[in-house]
């Protein structure tokens, strides 16, 4: 599965994880939180799936730069996982300007 996030598009955090949920198919209980997007795909949920985030630097804007470098440092680490354990279906997360 790629899932594109088109930074000129997200308007802030709930609108990021609006997007996010309806991607990766995640139901109504889900929390819509770092926390739980963390948890979800730490549990291998969905995979594969290649995460690009397009004008990565408007996402920046829309959710501030410590929240920004949140969800980066949290996809970044799931990725990097996901190399770890050399797993054929894997989390890819990309930034792109």
């Amino acid at each position: 599965m790629n899932v594109v996030i088109d930074g000129r598009f997200v308007l802030n955090e709930a609108d990021l994880q609006q997007r996010l949920a309806g991607a990766f198919g995640y139901g109504p209980y889900y929390r819509h939180d770092l926390d739980d997007l963390r948890d979800h795909l730490a549990a291998g949920d969905p995979r594969p799936v290649q995460l690009v985030w397009i004008h990565a630097e408007a996402v920046r804007l829309a959710l501030g730069a410590a929240l920004f470098d949140s969800y980066v440092a949290v996809l970044e680490a799931i990725a990097a996982q996901d190399e770890e354990r050399d797993w054929n279906d894997r989390f890819v997360f990309r930034l792109l300007d």
